[in-house]
């Protein structure tokens, strides 16, 4: 019996920290705050798959009402980019699956680039993936459901 539970104390940390680590936070409050200024409270991302160092604002040198954010990591590299823009956006594509982020329709787009779209109240999403890893449908739906 103690060999049993000493076994179930050393099992269920590891799980629990194997589980954690495939999601790392991200404090989006400084992002939010900026573009609250800029008149627009979108939801942002709040876990990323590794761990983010920090944002850029893309600013054109026009005015417009779209937003774009790139996501570097640690190594300094972009890997990810948002563009916030007002619906409605439409597309003529046909290599797109479908996919639900929080209960609103959208799809995502595979490639070099992939990208997974949707709308959530008065803002469409593009949350664009710079790595193969990073890229696929289902870790794009699943940072784009963290989105708050």
């Amino acid at each position: 019996m103690k060999k049993l539970l000493s076994m179930l104390l050393l099992l269920v940390p590891m799980l629990l920290l194997g589980c954690s680590q495939n999601e790392e936070r991200f404090d989006h409050t400084a992002l939010k705050d900026e573009l609250k200024e800029e008149g627009i409270e979108p939801k942002l991302p709040t876990e990323f798959p590794m761990a983010i160092a920090g944002y850029e604002r893309v600013i054109p040198p026009h005015e417009s009402n779209i937003h774009e954010v790139i996501f570097n990591g640690e190594d300094g590299g972009m890997k990810f980019s948002l563009t916030i823009q007002p619906p409605p956006v439409e597309y003529i594509n046909d290599e797109e699956e479908d996919v639900t982020v929080n209960g609103n329709k959208g799809f995502f787009m595979d490639g070099p680039g992939s990208s997974i779209h949707w709308t959530d109240g008065d803002y469409h999403y593009i949350l664009t993936s710079y790595s193969d890893e990073n890229g696929t449908k289902d870790s794009m739906v699943e940072i784009a459901e963290s989105f708050k």
